[in-house]
């Protein structure tokens, strides 16, 4: 039977507002933050006293970040045009106007920071060339941009020194493959910080106020990120606080006496305050979710944090970190609506190696055959799959389908190791843990064997077409949003800003031409048996959208079943709310004709 989900479900689950990037104001009450209430994320305040809130923009497109200034309430943020992720700066001044800093539409510019006077800005665009990224500083009075210093690759901006005489300047040579270095903003004058432990990565890069130490997120050679002590006249890092989980994000408290910090326990975010000197640790209890940002008040007696689960999107909580009460600030109201859990679950691979996923099941109980089920893949592979809000898992447990989402190997938060362990001519392993999946759910008593469909994006997609293609008997429907069909023609076609951080990952178009071309779906077409759903943003700059047409003209030839939702003004995601709306829709259409 046809599983079915009334329209105004899918409406209200696309709808449900979230709330992200807090950012307290400089000296009153308030606090500024993205939110998406009309759609699309924009600047908003919220009074923290009786929580009116105030809406500081509303453009065409949805803003990316925010950051204030350090002296007053300037906000700087960035837009792209459509999900081209050609990012540009803008300025939101106090008084309510804004304008563009940046007008060069065919670069990335990538927000780094304020000088601690807040007169100037610091960031890196690619506009010499369009694949390597400069080091820029705009002075905010005058709007003169001066090229501070001209890099190879992949760079960004981390932190401004309290003192305004050094930027911290990351070199991202792949995932794993990170550099620092400090930057003399007088000269140009650039100091490589020496790395103990090769290859190495690096995450936030928070200064004490007397600049006397800095701490950064880096995992010191062993498998996870943790907090490590950063002096700047040795340029030595010594660590503070290492667990066995990534610490994924920080914020240092404004007596810099402690930080605090979001620890990834098994795919949960943990919350916890460290001690600077001795780095003990307090846990703070809270509802569990997934933690994104941590903001401190100005006077350090509030903490606020964006967080999500599968029955919330993202919404702002409050802190009180004396006594540690948690209370919701900002976060949409579900109560009309039945929102499934998540529940971890793991398997036995081909090799041996375990496996993590994800298992929602809908509150109903199943029927005598067995639910319908997806099994939905994350992209990247750099990524991993966390229990966070998700319309479309939402749609399918109310349909009644039962939803897996695994962690593969090459996904993070399992270790350096685990996350490497599908690099280049390892990648097949992947799919076969994908296949591992597929077998271990349709053994399930409650799970129909013949009604299993397999769903991703972006890198999930080429492991929906290559398991559809190496697996075909164990699939009935493939749904693949702007996947990777052939290695070559992405690493060609890709922004030239990508392609070298992504052959790290993939293999060298030369070097590695025939593996690549072996593994890549196109040369397994013919082998392909399920009906498809395929869907594509045109202006996508990571995967382009020659990709999909490639596989489109394909499967015509060979009149294999495919239904296409293609979007002209969305890139490698689909942002405006009637898109949201668009897909998910055309999601359970072909489910419900497919399963």
């Amino acid at each position: 039977m046809r599983a079915a989900v009334p329209s105004s479900l899918l409406d209200r689950l696309v709808a449900l507002p979230a709330a992200v990037a807090p950012a307290f104001a400089k000296t009153d009450g308030r606090l500024y933050h993205l939110a998406d209430d009309d759609g699309q994320m924009q600047i908003w305040s919220i009074d923290l006293t009786d929580g009116t809130r105030r809406q500081w923009t509303a453009l065409d497109e949805p803003v990316a970040f925010l950051a204030r200034s350090p002296s007053d309430d300037t906000i700087l943020f960035g837009v792209d045009r459509g999900g081209d992720e050609r990012q540009q700066l803008h300025l939101l001044r106090p008084d309510g106007t804004h304008s563009a800093l940046t007008d060069a539409p065919e670069a990335l510019h990538v927000w780094g920071a304020f000088s601690p006077d807040g007169s100037r800005i610091a960031y890196t665009a690619n506009t010499r060339n369009g694949v390597d990224f400069d080091l820029f500083v705009r002075d905010l009075a005058t709007s003169v941009e001066t090229c501070l210093a001209r890099f190879d690759g992949q760079q960004k901006v981390l932190a401004w020194s309290p003192d305004g005489a050094w930027l911290t300047v990351q070199a991202d040579r792949s995932h794993a493959d990170q550099e620092l270095a400090l930057v003399e903003v007088a000269t140009g004058t650039l100091r490589p910080i020496e790395r103990t432990y090769a290859p190495a990565r690096y995450g936030a890069f928070r200064w004490r106020k007397d600049g006397t130490a800095a701490y950064v997120l880096t995992e010191l050679g062993g498998e996870h990120l943790g907090v490590a002590r950063f002096d700047p006249t040795a340029g030595s890092f010594e660590p503070l606080f290492m667990p066995d989980s990534d610490v994924e994000t920080l914020a240092l408290a404004p007596d810099g006496s402690r930080l605090a910090v979001a620890i990834n326990r098994g795919g949960w975010s943990e919350l916890r305050l460290v001690d600077v000197e001795t780095g003990s640790t307090r846990l703070i209890e809270r509802p569990a979710g997934v933690i994104g940002e941590l903001a401190w008040s100005p006077d350090g007696t509030a903490l606020i944090l964006s967080q999500t689960d599968p029955t919330r999107p993202r919404g702002l909580w409050r802190v009180e970190p004396e006594s540690g009460a948690v209370t919701p600030l900002l976060v949409a109201d579900a109560s009309d609506l039945t929102l499934s859990p998540w529940r971890l679950v793991d398997f036995t691979s081909f090799d041996g190696l375990r496996i993590e996923a994800w298992l929602a099941l809908p509150e109903t109980s199943a029927p005598d055959q067995g639910r319908k089920a997806v099994v939905w893949v994350h992209g990247g592979p750099e990524s991993q799959v966390r229990p966070t809000y998700r319309p479309d898992v939402q749609a399918m447990l109310a349909a009644g389908y039962a939803v897996m989402l695994p962690n593969v190997r090459g996904s993070t938060g399992y270790g350096a190791r685990f996350a490497a362990l599908d690099n280049v001519r390892l990648r097949l392993d992947a799919v076969e843990d994908l296949r591992a999946a597929r077998l271990w759910l349709g053994a399930r008593p409650d799970i129909d064997d013949g009604a299993i469909a397999v769903m991703g994006q972006s890198y999930g997609g080429f492991m929906v077409l290559a398991t559809l293609a190496r697996h075909p008997e164990l699939w009935k429907a493939g749904i693949e949003y702007y996947g990777i069909v052939h290695f070559l023609t992405l690493l060609r076609d890709t922004g030239p800003w990508r392609w070298r951080h992504r052959a790290v990952e993939y293999g060298d178009p030369v070097a590695d031409r025939d593996f690549l071309e072996e593994i890549s779906p196109l040369s397994l077409i013919d082998q392909l048996r399920a009906p498809l759903l395929v869907a594509h943003g045109k202006r996508d700059p990571r995967v382009p959208f020659s990709e999909t047409e490639t596989l489109l003209a394909a499967l015509a030839a060979r009149r294999h079943p495919v239904e296409s939702v293609l979007f002209d003004h969305e890139g490698h995601g689909f942002t405006r709310p009637e898109d949201r709306r668009r897909i998910l829709g055309a999601v359970m259409g072909f489910l419900g004709r497919e399963l």
